[in-house]
């Protein structure tokens, strides 16, 4: 969950509506229509205890279309049947075999077992399709101990059979945080994998052991700011050196085992599998170049942002104003902005429109059919990715009502978006 802090620099560098215009960007679209079938909901105002969520966390589906469901507030997991209704909660809050401190992602392979990585523990813990605790898996010393690691913060998939799954590495502005924080504590630790590669962990044994499948390109940085952890204005422009718009590895696991990502701001998607590109994915629509006028309605939006803010103290925003000061762009806006697949394969590519509003929930969404060829491209005005894909063409949406209630949507894909 976002802090006050973290959500004001969210704030101040995705603020404004930036128009993108590309001469080919509909020209060769085919056009698709929404059409997705609600098939049951849970949440609201009036849910029954066990669907009474707070936050967006994540949710996946195993091979039967059940939903499973990551309640942090709750601490547990909940799955849900093919009718919407409960099916069981997993787990509790505690310290024993099969409870959770902080449950931050669930990874559901397709014969319905599942990892449950747990922050407050610095483990992965594994459980039975059943529900029922296998044991649990702690994180090596490569990728830091429990009080200098940010494991809960990496984006994981499930990998192509139980016990593997495939993880990005920690963004490199946190991992240069913590490692400065493990130095003042005189705490040895090894380099981890960054946010530009791609690892498979296996975890079959106690510690989490990992195997770097895909390493991304790296867009050239000047030098780094160096970070005191005393000194929060040092750590501040740390987290925020990374020039905007930058591009970054964007990503998701494909049935089987391969792995579908972009790591550049083109409209260029790599499978690849054991290391070796099997396939490419591109669409002929350029970046658009990032201009001065940009440049100044960012930070005229960032100082407007620091203004209307509440509960910061002077000391912070001057430290925050001098943040947008300095803060630098990426030449070209990225055309991708996110990758998912879908459970037969299909590879989903949300990009940007002409109206491009970076605040916007939904984007233009290219879809690839399982054997790589473009199919056609779906509005902005629909309900916009999936937060999980599911068999059968089931696809799974998080909603929230006016007053800021969560609830989770089910709904299944038409026939024309399904292989």
């Amino acid at each position: 969950m976002k802090t006050p802090h973290s959500t004001l620099r969210c704030r101040l560098f995705v603020t404004l509506a930036i128009p993108l215009a590309s001469p080919v960007l509909h020209a060769q679209d085919r056009p698709l229509t929404w059409e997705l079938l609600e098939v049951w909901r849970a949440g609201g105002l009036d849910a029954p205890e066990w669907a009474q969520f707070t936050r967006r966390d994540e949710l996946a589906f195993d091979g039967s279309g059940n939903l499973y469901v990551v309640d942090g507030a709750a601490v547990h997991i909940v799955k849900v049947g093919l009718d919407g209704q409960l099916v069981m909660t997993i787990g509790r809050a505690g310290q024993g075999p099969g409870e959770f401190r902080s449950p931050d992602g669930v990874m559901v392979w397709r014969d319905g077992s599942f990892a449950v990585n747990d922050g407050g523990r610095d483990a992965l813990h594994l459980f039975h399709a059943d529900g029922s605790f296998e044991r649990s898996v702690r994180w090596t010393v490569a990728t830091g101990e429990v009080f200098v690691d940010l494991n809960w913060m990496r984006t994981m998939r499930p990998g192509p059979r139980p016990g593997i799954v495939y993880a990005q590495g920690l963004a490199n502005r946190h991992s240069r945080v913590i490692g400065s924080v493990a130095e003042m504590m005189g705490i040895e630790s090894e380099d981890a994998a960054d946010e530009r590669t791609i690892e498979a962990l296996d975890l079959s044994g106690d510690v989490v052991t990992g195997e770097v499948l895909v390493e991304g390109w790296r867009p050239p940085r000047p030098g780094l700011t160096e970070i005191d952890p005393r000194d929060s204005e040092s750590v501040l422009a740390a987290m925020t050196e990374a020039p905007q718009f930058e591009p970054t590895l964007r990503w998701d696991a494909v049935p089987g085992g391969p792995i579908a990502y972009a790591d550049s701001s083109t409209y260029r998607i790599r499978i690849v599998r054991d290391g070796v590109t099997v396939n490419t994915l591109t669409r002929p629509i350029a970046p658009l170049p990032f201009t001065r006028r940009m440049e100044s309605e960012m930070r005229d939006g960032a100082r407007r942002a620091i203004e209307e803010s509440e509960g910061d103290t002077p000391e912070y925003r001057r430290q925050l104003r001098e943040l947008i000061d300095n803060m630098t762009f990426y030449p070209e806006i990225p055309v991708i902005a996110r990758i998912r697949v879908a459970w037969d394969g299909s590879v989903w590519v949300e990009r940007a429109d002409s109206e491009w509003d970076v605040e916007r929930e939904t984007l233009l969404i290219d879809v690839f059919d399982p054997d790589g060829d473009y199919h056609g491209t779906l509005a902005a005005d629909g309900p916009g990715m999936p937060d999980a894909f599911g068999p059968d063409g089931l696809a799974a949406y998080w909603e929230f009502d006016e007053m800021d209630v969560p609830s989770i949507v089910v709904r299944r894909l038409p026939p024309a978006l399904q292989w």
